[in-house]
Parts: C-alpha cells; sequence; structure tokens
C-alpha cells in the first residue's frame, strides 16, 4: 500500500502543508468577505474625546526622546490629550530625559524601584484624566498626522474596546531587524484578517487604543503576567468585546538588531503566550466563533509541527552531510579543492531541494509571502527595501523560530523565571 510507505515526517509535511494552505485561505476568504465595508468616519473635533496616552519606561534613554516626540506631534487637540510617563526604577538617564519635556500635557512619575510594565500601566491609567487610554511602549514612533483621531473613530461601535494598529519595523538595518521587518509585514494581513471575524488575541504595545471603561469594569492589566497585552486582549474576547484594526494606523517599533536581546524579547512573549492560552483554555471552543476553534487551534498547531520539522530538517541535514564526508573521505575526495567542495556541497543542495515534496510546497509558500508583502505595503508607505529583507526571511526565519520556541518551552519545562527584559 503506498499510503502506508510514507514516512512520518512526510506525513507531518503534507499535514502542515494542508493545515497552511487552509488557513491561508480561511483568511483570505475571510477578509475578502468584509472588503466592501468602509472604515468609520474621523469624529469632528468637538465630539473627539479626551485621550491620555501612557508611556511605561524602565532604562530607555535611547529612545524615550524620539517616543515623546512623535506623541506630541500627534494631530489631536492639545486640550483634549495628555502624555503620562511612568519611569519604572530607571537606573539611566530616561527619567530626567523625560522630564525635560514635562508640560501642560506631558506629565512625568517615577517608581523608584522596578515593579513592571503591568504596574506602571495601571498606575498611569488611575491617573488618567481621558477615557480613552493608549498605550505605547518607549521604543515606539507613531507617524505624524492623524492616526489618534482615526483609530477613536472605530469606538462609534459601543461593542469595540480596543482598537490595533498596523505595526511596522522603523529603520530595520542589519539581517535580524529585516527578518523582523518581514514578519511584521506578515501580520500586517494576519491581523486585519483576524480582525475581520473578531478573532485578534494579541494587542501590541506598541500603540494599542483601550476604553477606560473597560478597566474600571474588568479590571486593569494583570501584574503577574509577563505579556501584560496578549492577557488583556483574551479578557477583552472572553467578556465577548470586540477588539479591531485599522490599518490607516501605522505605529513603528525598534526591534532588537542584537541576538541575545531579540531571544530575550521572543522567550518572554512565547512563554506569556502559553501561559495566557492555558489560562483561558476554555476559550478553545464553538462559543467564540472563528477564533476558538481555527484560530487558536491552527496557532498552536503550527508552531508544534514548525518545531518538529525544522528540527528535523537541521538534524537530517547534518548527519547526512556526516555521511557524504566520510564517504568522500573514503575515495580520497580533494577536500583541499575549495571550488571541488563547493561545486559539490552545491550540486548536492539543489538535488535535495528539488527531489522532494517539500520543494513544491516552499515554491507555494514563497508565493504566499509575496502576496503578503503586496498587501502590506499598500498601507505602510514608510518601508525599507523588502527585496533583501525576504531573501533574509527565507533563510533564517525557520530555523530562528524554531529555537525560540524550544528555548521558550524548555524555560516552561523547567519552570524558570522569565522577566520583563
Amino acid at each position: 500500500m503506498a499510503f502506508f510507505e510514507i514516512s512520518l515526517i512526510e506525513l507531518l509535511i503534507y499535514i502542515s502543508a494542508y493545515i497552511g494552505l487552509f488557513a491561508v485561505t480561511f483568511y483570505f476568504l475571510s477578509l475578502l468577505s468584509k472588503r466592501k465595508e468602509k472604515e468609520p468616519e474621523i469624529l469632528e473635533e468637538k465630539a473627539l474625546p479626551v485621550v491620555s496616552i501612557i508611556i511605561p519606561a524602565w532604562n530607555e534613554e535611547k529612545g524615550i526622546a524620539g517616543t515623546i516626540k512623535s506623541a506630541i506631534e500627534l494631530d489631536y487637540p492639545k486640550n483634549k490629550l495628555e502624555i503620562i510617563i511612568v519611569d519604572d526604577g530607571s537606573k539611566d538617564n530616561t527619567y530626567s530625559i523625560a522630564k525635560s519635556f514635562e508640560s501642560k500635557i506631558v506629565k512625568v512619575f517615577r517608581n523608584e524601584k522596578n515593579s513592571g510594565k503591568g504596574v506602571s500601566m495601571n498606575f498611569g491609567i488611575k491617573k488618567a484624566r481621558g477615557e480613552i487610554i493608549v498605550t505605547m511602549d518607549a521604543d515606539n514612533v507613531v507617524v505624524k498626522g492623524d492616526i489618534l483621531r482615526k483609530m477613536i473613530s472605530n469606538f462609534k461601535d459601543p461593542d469595540v474596546m480596543c482598537i490595533a494598529p498596523t505595526t511596522a519595523i522603523y529603520k530595520p538595518r542589519g539581517i535580524l531587524q529585516r527578518v523582523q521587518q518581514v514578519e511584521y509585514l506578515l501580520g500586517v494581513f494576519l491581523r486585519k484578517s483576524f480582525s475581520s471575524m473578531n478573532a485578534i488575541h494579541i494587542t501590541s504595545g506598541a500603540f494599542s487604543v483601550y476604553r477606560k471603561s473597560f478597566f474600571e469594569k474588568h479590571g486593569y492589566f494583570d501584574t503577574n503576567a509577563i505579556t501584560e497585552d496578549m492577557e488583556m486582549a483574551l479578557r477583552i474576547q472572553y467578556n465577548r468585546y470586540k477588539i479591531v484594526n485599522d490599518l490607516r494606523a501605522v505605529a513603528y517599533t525598534i526591534a532588537p538588531n542584537k541576538f541575545v536581546p531579540l531571544l530575550k524579547q521572543r522567550r518572554r512573549w512565547y512563554t506569556g503566550l502559553i501561559k495566557c492560552l492555558w489560562r483561558y483554555r476554555f476559550m478553545f471552543s464553538r462559543k467564540y466563533g472563528a477564533m476558538g476553534v481555527i484560530v487558536l487551534p491552527v496557532a498552536l498547531i503550527t508552531v508544534v509541527l514548525s518545531v518538529i520539522l525544522t528540527s528535523y530538517v537541521v538534524v537530517y541535514s547534518l548527519l547526512d552531510l556526516r555521511k557524504e564526508l566520510l564517504l568522500l573521505d573514503s575515495i580520497n575526495f580533494n577536500f583541499a579543492d575549495n571550488f571541488q567542495l563547493n561545486k559539490f556541497v552545491f550540486e548536492r543542495f539543489f538535488f535535495n531541494l528539488f527531489s522532494t515534496p517539500i520543494s513544491y510546497f516552499f515554491i507555494i509558500f514563497v508565493l504566499v509571502l509575496i502576496g503578503y508583502m503586496v498587501f502590506a505595503k499598500r498601507f505602510i508607505k514608510e518601508h525599507a527595501e523588502i527585496r533583501l529583507s525576504i531573501i533574509f526571511f527565507i533563510i533564517f526565519y525557520s530555523f530562528l523560530f524554531a529555537f525560540w520556541w524550544i528555548i521558550s518551552f524548555l524555560y516552561l519545562l523547567f519552570n524558570k523565571k522569565v522577566v520583563w527584559r
């Protein structure tokens, strides 16, 4: 029987491809079904609510000035805008830099000791006079213009409790930032697709906008959660409210450009995500629509399969390479001839690439990736060249992704503490 001759790994490859194509098709059709819906019109100035932007900061002296400036320069009535900066016991010059911006609309507070982002956020929310709360990380930059006016227009729907922006990497440089650039651009399509089916389960700290009334009724940020924004998103969904994505609003984040800081960030994200999903595991249900039966299950299954298959590819490739080198050595292959060795490796690579079914799925993946990029570029005008970034993404992302998740699983398995930084 031909079916039983398929190896377990080949079976997992076919399952992964099927799930991936199903998910992409489902998300695309969901987005397409909402294509005729118009974005809500911007409110007139007299109807605009008071907005409080909360910026928690810890050792952010390099970027805090740019973040504050971009918030001040927003096109929003200054008599209806306040910016609250909460320095969380920084040991550098973050506090003094923030104090230099203090004015009628900029207020600066300081915790004597580092208490965590959630504590700082809750402190700022309780101090805020605005009925709308904006969370803004100290390494974010928002595009000048009416981004805030556009986002707030979504609150015309009383069930909307949060508006998520379109996020992108600010001036990416180097391999790691360029890989993240493509990753964030992929998120533009996915977040809008999730929004079309009310299935957004992660809100960004970059520039998410909330009704203050939700915090007052359902509680503030969980100070014990290492990914407090993820927990808040799931809490909003649990209470049957809406989170929408506004493609008109673009917020930029300064991404880690070194391996260790990026690893620490992803370790926190991924361990926090698993803990939040376990906490809200009852949401894997038809009661929560597409999010409960498709979006969340597909996300988890994709992670597991990606880690297994990527790990297999790495281990199998190393073992196969060792086998080939031993064989070459047994026939007195001239390893000193770099051209001959490189030619052999090059030929073997492309033979293996195009002689397996996975190569065709890889081609489909690249085509889908390009489609995502075309979609994202329609809305993110200020972006760096992405052709080189796509190449880096294709080469490195699957290995980085698997490595981040393996480290995160190990931290969870051995119950090791994961801090915010």
